[in-house]
């Protein structure tokens, strides 16, 4: 196939870079800015190609060689090709791109601050396929026995070559023990209909001096550090009566949250979830009502029509259902603390926001996965 040059612009969400072919947009995986490139286009798209690099002809300064042996293999850990510092000035200018994209003027966005932890042996949860992980974009399973983002007890059990080699499993790894357990139905429990809960299966962690337990299969931060610092910067300057926590998973916040409000509402359409984050708060001071319902559900919900002094919001990819977010904007919730990992669904939610009478008091970057293009934000909206 034939072998083109092109010189890259700019990183895109997704961590991709950006170059042109006559006029085109070419998404370039493996690239940084400024980069000149022979490349062989992959995909063509329609409205843009894809492209894998063939050779790299002038390298970016802020080029260096990935540490890790498995770089390019595993699908992880795309932007170990840059130093830490470099990666987060990255992560920075895809954020204020999405956000200006959306229709956010410059004058209008907050300083972008950023906080991060290690930069290597962080990771504390891995999922496998068949003893492996997935290749990006593949299905080819890599096979590895280290991994330089893994907590050390994870980099430890690597080496013994026992994972599972079931067509999924997890490894979870807290307080020096190492968890991987099987893939089970469980046992139907808890006040909702089919509700599965194998306590096999169950992870309990110390966060921030709280307990909180949550099943390894369902959603759970993989960096238990900065967890602990987003807690202090959810919880930071935020008090009153009463409180929504929606897409609140197994009540994470929630249990902070109680120690600041009277009333605490959660809102998390996976009602194993919301089973556990019952589980988690049953020794908290605070009233607090849990609907096993999604976000798009929420504003039918009697509890609904109550004032609430604050929200605290959390969405998958997506971001917020809009009914969530016209729901924020009507009630006119004083403060609205939101995180998202997905910078251009946030940068809508934003735009939503502030074109509806809230100002973008702050907007931090939360570096949960160094050597990834992954972009977790926290913001607070007031109006």
């Amino acid at each position: 196939m034939e072998l083109i040059t092109l010189k890259t612009e700019k990183m895109l969400a997704g961590g991709d870079c950006l170059a042109k072919l006559d006029g085109k947009s070419v998404f370039v995986r493996g690239a940084l800015p400024e980069e000149t490139l022979k490349v062989r286009i992959t995909a063509d798209k329609g409205d843009f190609f894809t492209a894998e690099i063939a050779e790299i002809i002038e390298p970016s300064k802020e080029r260096i060689t990935p540490p890790c042996p498995f770089y390019g293999v595993c699908g992880g850990c795309n932007l170990q090709i840059a130093s830490i510092d470099y990666q987060r000035k990255l992560k920075t200018g895809i954020l204020q791109d999405a956000l200006l994209r959306a229709g956010l003027s410059q004058s209008g966005l907050p300083e972008i601050k950023i906080s991060g932890g290690q930069e290597f042996g962080y990771r504390n949860r891995f999922q496998f396929h068949n003893g492996g992980l997935k290749r990006k974009s593949a299905n080819e399973i890599v096979y590895i026995d280290d991994c330089l983002v893994a907590v050390p007890e994870i980099r430890e059990y690597l080496k013994t070559n026992r994972i599972n080699t079931e067509q999924r499993s997890h490894l979870f790894a807290a307080n020096g023990i190492v968890m991987q357990p099987k893939e089970s139905d469980g046992k139907k429990s808890g006040r909702f209909a089919g509700m599965r809960i194998n306590e096999e299966n169950i992870c309990t962690v110390n966060v921030a001096g709280k307990v909180i337990q949550f099943d390894v299969h369902g959603f759970f931060q993989s960096n238990l550090g900065m967890l602990e610092t987003t807690v202090r910067k959810i919880t930071e300057n935020l008090g009153g009566f009463r409180v929504a926590d929606i897409y609140a998973g197994v009540g994470t916040f929630s249990v902070f949250l109680a120690d600041l409000f009277k009333e605490v509402y959660l809102v998390e359409h996976n009602r194993e979830a919301i089973v556990l984050a019952e589980r988690n708060l049953a020794n908290s001071k605070a009233k607090h009502e849990s609907y096993g319902i999604s976000g798009a559900k929420w504003p039918e919900m009697q509890a609904a029509n109550l004032d609430f002094d604050a929200v605290v919001i959390d969405p998958p990819r997506s971001g917020m259902e809009k009914a969530v977010r016209n729901w924020i904007i009507s009630k006119k919730v004083p403060v609205v603390r939101a995180l998202s990992c997905d910078p251009v669904t946030f940068a809508r939610d934003a735009a939503d926001l502030c074109r509806n009478g809230y100002t973008f008091e702050s907007l931090e970057i939360l570096d949960f996965y160094p050597q990834t293009s992954h972009i977790e934000t926290i913001a607070t909206f007031l109006i």
